[in-house]
């Protein structure tokens, strides 16, 4: 197969609500990009892998919150049935590597991937080891309080209807389509 994209710095991630977590992995994404002349791209998904909850933002709402904050490119995979049964092996080397040509990758401390999530990030550095490619991984981002930062605490903080809480922890107001229906 032959390289569809310029060798870049690829952040892995499903970036649901693009909240301080993500931003903090495209900081680091920046930081890489300068020092080895790369572009940036962000892999997300069309919908949420493994999750049937509804996402904090569309499509639409990830892509132009990543490139707001500083990605090049959204490289989205479609996650279809073939996509839900691959191996982390094969995710690596034909999507991170064949497809989105990364030549370092960021991540979060709890990035799991390939079916059933079997790959997380002692996996991934022994992929990228092999194959000559930098990792970084981001150390979680959490409040003063010290809880950390997920989409699934922001989740929860908008079922609660806490939203300062749900604001604390995207850095913004959430989208329309993340609040909870009234009923």
């Amino acid at each position: 197969m032959s390289q569809e994209k310029a060798p870049s710095v690829v952040c892995l991630g499903f970036f649901d609500g693009v909240h301080l977590g993500h931003l903090a992995l495209i900081e680091a994404a920046k930081e890489a990009a300068r020092e080895k002349g790369l572009k940036i791209c962000v892999h997300t998904f069309d919908q949420p892998p493994g999750q049937k909850k509804a996402a904090l933002t569309s499509l639409e709402e990830r892509e132009a919150l990543l490139k707001n904050a500083g990605a090049d490119e959204i490289a989205v995979s479609i996650f279809d049935d073939n996509m839900r049964h691959m191996p982390g092996e094969e995710f690596f080397q034909k999507i991170v590597v064949e497809k989105l040509n990364a030549r370092h990758i960021i991540c979060g401390d709890d990035h799991r991937f390939g079916y059933m999530g079997a790959c997380g990030v002692k996996e991934l550095q022994e992929m990228c080891r092999e194959n000559g490619i930098g990792l970084t991984i981001v150390s979680p981002v959490t409040l003063d309080n010290g809880m950390r930062i997920s989409s699934t605490a922001i989740r929860r903080a908008l079922q609660e209807g806490n939203l300062e809480l749900a604001e604390k922890m995207l850095g913004r107001k959430p989208a329309a389509s993340a609040m909870p229906k009234k009923e």
